[in-house]
């Protein structure tokens, strides 16, 4: 037998005793939320998700912010909360999370990104060139003035990171480890020169009014019953811990949305920093909160 006759055999065999491939469940007729099926859904709905996703999609340009979302982790909120032919919008695109998370999404969503820093949304584009996938819509401004000259009730569903809190200086243990210790990959100093900037207002009211404006738009433009998930990290500064997700989900509320739960995420491998030692209890706070709300019919 020759050598093509023989694996042309071994395949045939192979085919033979493979073990037959289950289809996939099919998806609820009355799923008018996503494309998911039952199992699928059900695990969605955890509420502490805890991921280890690869360095991909241009991470190599996108670690220069220090915020950047993980594409995979804006695919998987997308994939829940919109039907195969939804918008998303991201009113802090940064360098584009929620955009690729929306490309790579099974079918892939439009996606509409607004960034008030345009270093930032040039990352994107250059993420998109180098890995050759099509640019989603990124609009260059505040995020307050582009929704406002947007069409009411034209997206299906919000996702965002917005800044967590007014910029300050930190350091660590009054700086006495910043040099062994402090050595990030990336600056958290993520601000613009722009006064519409959230990280540069005045102080935490200030970063909270400015949000509460961010969340009337953001209301406006979503349809009914559609959602919004807001990743936000509590923080610690000052001396003080503060609860940043329960402040946002009360602005949110204050403008119309229902708050619907909360999904705990937890990045594994984050690294502890020896904050407040040896003098007092500082947290190294490895989780961030990603508040689900919901703009009622």
């Amino acid at each position: 037998m020759s050598n093509d006759m023989a694996a042309a055999a071994a395949v045939a065999d192979a085919i033979e005793v493979a073990p037959e491939v289950a289809e996939r469940p099919s998806v609820d007729p009355r799923n008018s939320l996503n494309e998911l099926t039952g199992g699928e859904w059900l695990y969605f709905t955890k509420s502490v998700l805890t991921t280890t996703y690869p360095a991909e999609l241009g991470h190599h340009l996108r670690k220069a912010h220090g915020a950047c979302k993980p594409p995979r982790l804006m695919k998987e909120l997308i994939e829940f909360f919109t039907k195969a032919d939804g918008v998303v919008l991201d009113p802090f695109a940064g360098v584009g999370g929620t955009l690729l998370g929306a490309t790579i999404a099974d079918p892939p969503r439009a996606a509409v990104g607004i960034e008030i820093n345009p270093r930032w949304a040039s990352i994107y584009e250059q993420v998109c060139d180098e890995e050759e996938i099509p640019r989603q819509q990124m609009l260059i401004g505040d995020c307050r003035t582009v929704m406002a000259g947007m069409e009411p009730e034209s997206v299906d569903f919000v996702g965002t990171d917005p800044p967590y809190n007014v910029h300050l200086e930190r350091t660590m243990c009054n700086g006495v480890y910043d040099a062994t210790h402090g050595n990030r990959r990336t600056d958290y100093d993520m601000r613009s020169d722009d006064d519409g900037d959230l990280a540069n207002g005045e102080g935490f009211e200030d970063y909270l009014e400015g949000m509460t404006e961010v969340f009337a738009g953001c209301h406006r433009v979503l349809r009914p019953r559609g959602y919004m998930a807001v990743i936000v990290r509590n923080a610690y500064q000052k001396g003080r811990y503060c609860y940043t997700n329960i402040h946002l989900a009360e602005r949110a509320e204050s403008v119309g949305f229902v708050l619907k739960g909360e999904k705990i995420w937890y990045q594994a491998g984050t690294r502890l920093r020896p904050y407040g030692y040896p003098f007092a209890y500082v947290p190294n706070i490895a989780h961030q909160y990603i508040v689900i709300l919901q703009k009622p019919k």
